[in-house]
């Protein structure tokens, strides 16, 4: 059995930006969070991910590990990058490139830190 990922981080980041790509007719949601430079050229091969819901924030928290043992945790308020999360695309499993570029300035050579087959499960008390 596998062990349960538990996230011990305390704070998360806001998205400055995102939009949704298909890449090789997958989905993939691009994010820019410009304070995760440090990050970006990380392994993600057997990343740990949970998502919650903060309900006095109305939004979901997206935590990851990775073997390398660098904790994040990404915050999608509903009325701003929870917006994102509304789409059709979240219905399946997609992909999540974290860049820390703009997303108007980001060329098709950019880096980005990759996580494969995320899949998004909704909370009940949610109601998004």
């Amino acid at each position: 059995m596998t062990k349960r990922y538990v996230p011990q981080i305390r704070e998360a980041h806001i998205p400055e930006d995102g939009v949704w790509a298909e890449i090789d007719a997958s989905p993939v949601l691009i994010l820019s969070i410009p304070e995760w430079s440090a990050i970006i050229n990380e392994h993600t091969k057997g990343f740990k991910y949970v998502w919650m819901f903060d309900r006095t924030e109305d939004g979901y928290i997206f935590c990851f590990h990775l073997e390398s043992g660098i904790e994040k945790a990404i915050a999608f308020p509903k009325e701003h990058a929870g917006i994102l999360l509304m789409n059709d695309y979240t219905n399946s499993s997609f992909a999540i490139i974290i860049t820390d570029q703009e997303l108007k300035d980001i060329s098709d050579e950019a880096t980005g830190l990759l996580l494969r087959d995320v899949y998004l499960k909704r909370h009940p008390h949610a109601g998004w």
